[in-house]
């Protein structure tokens, strides 16, 4: 049974798009119901050939387009969009722009004024963290929907495997350290809403490594195959983990609890030119204990807000996945923050591209990079046991 149309609400509130975009249709395709009154529907995302047909572009004026979500489409988001005559969907991005820009001088703003007091300091950080999500997320969707074929790039997975594996290698760059090349593996089990995660970091040439275990519940969006299937691959979770990062040649270690609240929205729900295209927004804070040597243990909190525009890749049959360009504060992973000189240094997070695709039903690949004060490189094996739902 499909989920309620009131599930693009939550996911809404989620991202600030309840304020700055709102749900709607684009030019030219009939308004929906609203929540009480609509009855279930498959979200355009999901099947995109049932979708109204997009009114035909001439390339001369797409290759317009395109340009304009350049230039000036840098500085005012949805230029694209106007260009190629979508202009709802071009007011919805300049909306999120507005809103994200509000959102990051007001940080910024505040925190000069407090002086970055460490009593206001995390709704200022996650403040602003989020606004710089939507100043990006609008930007990335405008150059999207006006170079992405139509339908899409791609169409979500409306159900999710029980079990999923995956081991490989990855190279880290870090002069600070000895370390270079790791094993890595990992396993995620799913039983309807409820998540189970446990990955290792493993150094092959020093005494190094990083032990994670992950549980999250979703709220709503794709399950495993016995539960309500989803209308789209938006979703809405919590997730608790904890990781241990023995540095045992460098004589400490770091253990640290955290809590996380995040989604996923289809960006389909802004407009029909954005089918195939996710934005991902999250928040947390974390608790960390350092150890040096046998000395007592020291405490420290973290704010690890992180934000991702993404795409998926193919509608039907093999090979299908998703890839997404993401933003992570935290500093306490291999690619640390960002390595920057003046007042902001040691503030920024990092950057990172990450890739999954699946060649059949149950074999696929992990890539992704990542880049702060160190360089990240990751590619391995993914099974699915039994195949995709």
């Amino acid at each position: 049974m499909l989920r309620p149309p009131r599930t693009t609400g939550y996911l809404l509130a989620l991202l600030a798009f309840l304020a700055a975009a709102p749900v709607q249709a684009s030019e030219g395709e009939e308004q929906p119901a609203s929540p009480a009154t609509a009855a279930p529907a498959v979200a355009p995302s999901a099947a995109p050939a049932a979708a109204p047909a997009m009114q035909k572009t001439s390339p001369r004026r797409r290759a317009l387009a395109a340009a304009g979500a350049v230039v000036p489409g840098a500085l005012v988001h949805g230029t694209g969009h106007f260009l190629l005559g979508e202009g709802r969907t071009g007011l919805s991005l300049l909306a999120l722009e507005g809103a994200g820009l509000g959102l990051v001088v007001g940080g910024l703003g505040s925190a000069a004024v407090s002086g970055a007091s460490r009593r206001v300091i995390a709704p200022i950080v996650l403040a602003t963290v989020t606004g710089a999500g939507l100043f990006g997320i609008s930007l990335l969707a405008d150059v999207y929907g006006v170079l992405a074929p139509e339908g899409g790039t791609g169409s979500p997975p409306l159900a999710l495997p029980w079990v999923e594996t995956q081991l490989g290698l990855a190279y880290v760059h870090d002069p600070t350290f000895a370390y270079s090349a790791f094993l890595v593996s990992g396993m995620d089990l799913r039983l309807r809403s409820i998540r189970l995660s446990g990955s290792g970091w493993f150094a092959l040439d020093d005494d190094n490594a990083r032990l994670r275990a992950e549980g999250a519940y979703r709220f709503v969006g794709p399950g495993t195959p016995d539960g309500p299937r989803a209308a789209d691959g938006s979703f809405l979770e919590i997730e608790g983990a904890l990781t241990h990062h023995r540095y045992t040649s460098d004589a400490f270690s770091i253990t640290t609890g955290e809590v996380t609240l995040q989604g996923r929205l289809d960006l389909a729900h802004i407009g029909r030119t954005l089918r195939g295209s996710f934005a991902e927004m999250g928040w947390g804070v974390a608790v960390e204990a350092y150890r040096y040597g046998r000395r007592p243990f020291e405490g420290n909190e973290l704010l690890i807000p992180h934000f991702a525009f993404g795409m998926y890749l193919g509608h039907e049959g093999y090979p299908r996945g998703e890839a997404k360009v993401f933003y992570e504060h935290r500093h306490d992973g291999y690619a640390a923050g960002a390595k920057i000189t003046g007042l902001g240094s040691g503030v920024p997070g990092h950057l990172g591209l990450q890739g999954r695709l699946y060649a059949s039903p149950r074999w696929g690949v992990l890539a992704d990079v990542q880049a702060g004060s160190a360089y990240v490189g990751r590619l391995s094996l993914l099974l699915r046991p039994g195949g995709s739902p």
